[in-house]
This record gives structure tokens, C-alpha cells and sequence, in this order.
């Protein structure tokens, strides 16, 4: 599962390592997420903030959708039938499942330059940080409804495997054009949610929350 990610809070940086233009979409729509009157005095720099850092369901994101265009939703999908959020779906079984079928050719991006999980040791779990190299951005593969998303999630790269048995399917960049593009059937995009090669990724305790025991797992609901 991923219930909780990290964005880079540099906004220039962000821009320029995924050649897109938040500046629209934040004047836009960052006032509606956060339930404040639009100022538009506010630098950009400090609307991105809102968006930035920790991520966690329910939270607006940033999504990126086919042209590369920005955009904000909130991270999790809402089922009449359930109390919390839908915030992952399994690749495997996406076009089984009535909530995703109709979402397949509505598929996103979304960016992030880390994620956590929970390394369980008995009663004890350890937060845990999952990057690239130098903290380079990633893109999990996402479906959308408008309002919301949800971030899709495969097998683990065996490098990680001991740590969760999921992890975000991650989209490399010869396939972005591709997985973005309504016009190709799901069918021929689903190979693309696979995971990376076992040397990508990098992991390390994450120290300043501390451990905590099996009993504070998070609530949102996460596989479907």
C-alpha cells in the first residue's frame, strides 16, 4: 500500500525536472482545496507549500493528465458503501472491480519524490522512506474522476519486498506520453505497472516519528 508520500517542496525545481507549469493551477484551484478566499497577492512559491510535503489521503495532490497538464485533486476516491477513502488500487485486478472499470482510460500521474511504509518487526513498525537516487521525482500511475484520484500499486521490486508486500507502480519516463493518452485501451498500457528493476530504489528508516506499534495502523481504506 502507499498512505503517505512526500513532494518536493521546491517549486522551480519541481517545474523543471517534469517540464510542466504549475503556476495556472495553483492561482486556479489551490483557494478551493484549502477552503480559503483566493489572494492574489500570494506568491506561487507559497501556494506550491500547500501542496507540497507530506501527503496523506484526503489531502489535495497534484495530478499530471494527458498533454502534461496540471491539475488538483484529492487523493482517495469515495465509495457510497464505505466509510473511508479507496487511496490504492491493485493493479492486478483494476479492470474487474466496478469503482476502477470506468476510470481506466482516465488515468494520471502523480508526482511525488518519496513514499513510507511501515516495516513491521513484531509488534513494532518502523517508518520507512522509499526514493530513487538523489531523491529524483517519481510518477505513480493514477486513475481520476474529476474531483479524485487513486494511486495504483504492484508487486514490490524485490530490493523492498521485505518492507511491504505493495508498492506504487511507477511510470518511467518513455511511458509517460503513452499511460496518459486516452485514446490507448488499457489493455495495451497495463504492462506499464510493473515494478522497477531491483537496483532503483533506495530505503532508509525514517527516525523523527519513531516506531509504533501494529495497533495504529492508518484507517483509509486501501486495497479493493
Amino acid at each position: 500500500m502507499c498512505s503517505q508520500y512526500q513532494l518536493i517542496s521546491d517549486m522551480n525545481a519541481f517545474q523543471t525536472q517534469l517540464a510542466i507549469d504549475l503556476g495556472d493551477v495553483i492561482r486556479r484551484q489551490v483557494s478551493d482545496f484549502t477552503e480559503q478566499q483566493d489572494d492574489e497577492s500570494q506568491s506561487d512559491d507559497s501556494a506550491f507549500e500547500n501542496l507540497s510535503g507530506i501527503r496523506r489521503p484526503t489531502d489535495p495532490v497534484i495530478v499530471v493528465l494527458p498533454g502534461q497538464k496540471p491539475a488538483l485533486r484529492r487523493w482517495g476516491l469515495s465509495v457510497s458503501n464505505l466509510n473511508a477513502p479507496l487511496i490504492n488500487a491493485r493493479a492486478e485486478t483494476l479492470d474487474q472491480k466496478p469503482t476502477f472499470r470506468p476510470l481506466l482510460e482516465r488515468r494520471c500521474l502523480i508526482p511525488a519524490t518519496s513514499w513510507f511504509e511501515w516495516r513491521k518487526d513484531g509488534a513494532v513498525k518502523h517508518k520507512t522512506r522509499i526514493t530513487l537516487p538523489d531523491h529524483q521525482p517519481v510518477l505513480f500511475a493514477g486513475l481520476e474522476n474529476g474531483t479524485e484520484a487513486v494511486i495504483i500499486t504492484c508487486v514490490p521490486a524485490p530490493s523492498i519486498a521485505h518492507i511491504h508486500d505493495r508498492m506504487p507502480a511507477l511510470i518511467g519516463p518513455n511511458h509517460i506520453a503513452g499511460w496518459l493518452d486516452p485514446a490507448n485501451r488499457f489493455d495495451t498500457v497495463r504492462h506499464m505497472l510493473s515494478p522497477v528493476p531491483d537496483h532503483v530504489l533506495k530505503w532508509s528508516e525514517d527516525l523523527q516519528d519513531g516506531p509504533k506499534t501494529a495497533k495504529q495502523d492508518d484507517g483509509q481504506i486501501n486495497l479493493f
